[in-house]
């Protein structure tokens, strides 16, 4: 089975509240654990930055549920490459809001208006910026 991983950033046609979004983590977990995709989700009320990493046809599949679905608009791949291990297998979707994010990630991926824009990450930032996340917040296993 090949593995590959897919980095892909989006806007948020609306804000999402934090029962919402418990609720769209609990859909993607369930149906990411059936489908061996694990990842991470990183969200702003104006933007998703996932990372998810699996079977190659189960990705291409949910990528493209993804640029089907009505809550996304600008849909931008930032990274589609095999790979030879998993980096989340712990998560079948980890979870952080931006909000909650380290100051010194924020200060180091920012662009000189003091905010992160996702949209300017190369394909090598943006992976970067996710490991970092994880490095420096323990997020929750899956429930």
């Amino acid at each position: 089975m090949q593995l590959v991983r897919l980095i892909y950033v989006s806007v948020m046609k609306m804000e999402y509240d934090k029962e919402e979004i418990k609720k769209i983590l609990r859909m993607a977990r369930s149906k990411n654990a059936r489908n061996n995709i694990t990842g991470l989700l990183c969200y702003d009320p104006k933007f998703f930055l996932q990372y998810i990493e699996g079977p190659r046809d189960a990705i291409n599949k949910l990528y493209a549920s993804i640029n089907r679905d009505e809550r996304h608009t600008d849909v931008t791949l930032l990274e589609y490459a095999e790979i030879e291990e998993r980096l989340f297998g712990n998560w079948s979707m980890g979870f952080t809001p931006s909000a909650e994010l380290d100051k010194s990630i924020l200060d180091e991926y920012a662009g000189d208006d003091g905010k992160v824009d996702p949209f300017s990450f190369s394909a090598k930032q943006a992976l970067s910026f996710l490991v970092e996340v994880v490095a420096l917040k323990t997020l929750p296993h899956d429930e």
